[in-house]
C-alpha cells in the first residue's frame, strides 16, 4: 500500500497559520485571498444550512436536487458579476466545461490561449469543432488564428484572466479586438474573481471589457472561500446549460451548506474594499522584492508568486531559510508549471505586515545569493 502522509498539507489553526510537525507557522499556500472560509458569518452560514437542508441534494437539478437555495445563489451571483444569468456548477474545474457543452454546435473554431488552465483544455473538447491554439499572451498570433479559420467563421476563443502562477492577467481587452466583431469569448476567472476590478468582478472588469460577447466562468473555492462554481453569462446559456450540458443535468449539485456558505460570502464580498486594498498591498510588497521597484503592477496585480531554485541544493537552502523563519515552505508540484518543483507564494488580506517582511528578506536574501529564478 502507498504511504501518502508524507505528502499531507499541514493543518490550518487559523487565517494565516498552519502546524507543521509540531511547529506553528505562517502559511502563504492556497487561493483563500481574502480568507473568507474563515469569517464569521460565512462559516455560521453553513452551519445553520445542515439543520435546514440537510447536508447533500442527493440528486441533481434535473431530477429532485433543485433546491430553492440553488437559483437564489444563482441570482446573487448574477448581481454581483452583472451578467444576465448564472449556472451553479459543483466544481470551478467544472463550470467552463458546462459553458462548453452548452454552446456545442455555435461555433465553428475554437480559438485556444495555450497557456490557459487545463479546464480551458477540456471545455474546447466539448464545443463539438475544430480547436486551434494560439500563443498565450499574443494578440497577432490569435490574430492570426482567426484569419485562418477563414471568411464567415464563427469563433470562440477560451483564455483564463488572473494567472494562478504568476499573478499576471491575459491580454482579454486585446484578444477581443484581435477576432471579428461577432466572435465570442469564454473567460475562466477562477483566481481573478474577489480579487481584480474596483468592485472584485475579476479580470473582465478590470480591463473593462464589454461583456456582451463575454461568457466568464468562476470558481466559488478561491476568493470567495467557499466551494462550487459558475457560468455567468446571458439568458440562453442558462437554458442550453439545464437543457443540453451532461456535465450539469447528470450530476449532483454543491452540497446546500456550501451554497448557502457561497450565499453569505458574495454578501460579504460586496463591501470587500478594505480587504481587497489590504490584499493589493501585500502582494506589491513582496512583488517588489521578486521584480524590482519600477515594475509595471497592471502587468501582474496577482497576489501569486512563484519561485524555481536553479538547482536541487538552492531548493533545499530556500526550503530551510523560510523554516527558519518560521514560515512554512509551499513547495509544490504543477502540470505545467515553471519547474518539475517550485515555491508558490500567495499573500492574503489577513497578512499583517511583520510576516510579509520576513518573507520578503527571505525571498530577497535568497535570490541576491542563489541566482534563483522569480518567475
Amino acid at each position: 500500500m502507498d504511504d501518502t502522509s508524507s505528502t499531507l498539507s499541514p493543518r490550518a489553526v487559523d487565517p494565516t497559520h498552519v502546524v507543521h510537525r509540531g511547529r506553528r507557522l505562517v502559511s502563504f499556500g492556497g487561493c483563500d485571498y481574502l480568507r473568507l472560509s474563515w469569517h464569521p458569518s460565512v462559516r455560521q452560514a453553513a452551519r445553520d444550512a445542515i439543520d435546514e437542508w440537510g447536508l447533500d441534494a442527493a440528486a441533481s437539478r434535473s431530477t429532485t436536487g433543485n433546491l430553492a437555495l440553488y437559483g437564489e445563489l444563482e441570482k446573487s451571483l448574477a448581481r454581483f458579476f452583472r451578467a444576465e444569468a448564472a449556472v451553479l456548477t459543483p466544481s470551478g474545474y467544472l463550470a467552463p466545461i458546462v459553458a462548453a457543452q452548452a454552446m456545442a454546435g455555435r461555433f465553428s473554431h475554437a480559438l485556444l490561449d495555450d497557456g490557459s488552465h487545463g479546464c480551458l483544455h477540456d471545455a474546447a473538447g466539448m464545443l463539438g469543432c475544430p480547436v486551434v491554439r494560439f500563443r498565450r499572451d499574443d494578440p497577432e498570433a490569435l490574430a492570426a488564428a482567426a484569419h485562418g479559420c477563414g471568411a464567415g467563421a464563427k469563433l470562440l476563443v477560451l483564455a483564463h484572466g488572473l494567472s494562478p502562477l504568476d499573478g499576471s492577467v491575459r491580454p482579454l481587452d486585446r484578444y477581443l479586438a484581435a477576432v471579428p466583431s461577432d466572435a465570442w469569448m469564454l473567460v475562466d476567472d477562477a483566481h481573478g474573481a474577489g480579487v481584480l476590478g474596483p468592485k472584485g468582478r475579476g479580470a473582465v472588469e478590470s480591463l473593462g471589457l464589454d461583456r456582451s460577447r463575454v461568457v466568464l466562468t468562476v470558481t466559488l473555492s478561491k476568493a470567495f472561500g467557499c466551494h462550487g462554481g459558475a457560468v455567468l453569462g446571458p439568458r440562453w446559456l442558462r437554458a442550453s446549460a439545464f437543457a443540453t450540458s451532461r456535465a450539469f443535468g447528470g450530476g449532483t449539485p454543491l452540497p446546500p451548506p456550501m451554497a448557502a456558505a457561497a450565499l453569505e460570502a458574495v454578501r460579504v464580498m460586496q463591501d470587500s474594499g478594505p480587504a481587497r486594498a489590504r490584499l493589493a498591498a501585500n502582494a506589491a510588497r513582496v512583488r517588489e522584492v521578486l521584480t524590482g521597484p519600477d515594475a509595471d503592477p497592471v502587468l501582474r496585480p496577482g497576489p501569486m508568486f512563484c519561485v524555481a531554485p536553479a538547482t536541487p541544493a538552492g531548493l533545499a537552502r530556500l526550503r530551510r531559510g523560510l523554516l527558519a523563519a518560521g514560515i512554512f515552505p509551499p513547495l509544490i508540484r504543477y502540470r505545467n508549471g515553471p519547474a518539475n518543483h517550485f515555491f508558490r507564494f500567495a499573500v492574503s488580506s489577513a497578512h499583517g505586515g511583520e510576516p510579509i517582511g520576513r518573507l520578503r528578506d527571505v525571498l530577497a536574501r535568497f535570490l541576491a545569493t542563489e541566482g534563483g529564478e522569480p518567475v
